[in-house]
């Protein structure tokens, strides 16, 4: 399987840039992080997510990618206000190669919590 949108999406990301993460996406997409006990669903309400995310963070930075079949695991941090975080997500990639499920898992688990904290404040939603 090719997963060409899978390193634009990363690069995308890396580079804050919120636009360029949209075409890789497909329309039914499911995401599992977490910044929500509840998964979202829908490019536009994921969009919306990874908006946020962007904007809030200070840098991110893959560090291992690996894929088998239509699966891929990449491994990264990021910082958030001074704050760095370790995760990894699983997404799952459709038929035409479009990532339609990311499954999310940050850790140090006090580092998580303070960082879904800058979230829920900077988007507006009740802090975990």
């Amino acid at each position: 399987m090719n997963i060409t949108h899978v390193d634009a999406y990363f690069e995308a990301l890396s580079k804050r840039d919120t636009l360029r993460i949209v075409p890789h996406l497909a329309e039914t997409i499911v995401l599992h992080g977490p910044i929500f006990p509840e998964p979202t669903i829908g490019k536009d309400a994921v969009v919306e997510i990874l908006s946020g995310f962007l904007e809030t963070i200070d840098a991110l930075q893959v560090d291992l990618r690996f894929a088998s079949d239509r699966d891929v695991a990449v491994f990264f941090s990021f910082t958030c206000r001074g704050i760095t975080v370790k995760g990894n997500e699983h997404l799952h990639l459709n038929e035409a190669g479009l990532i339609d499920s990311i499954e999310v898992a940050w850790r140090p688990l006090p580092a998580a919590v303070q960082v879904q904290q800058v979230f829920a404040a900077t988007l507006g939603f009740e802090a975990m």
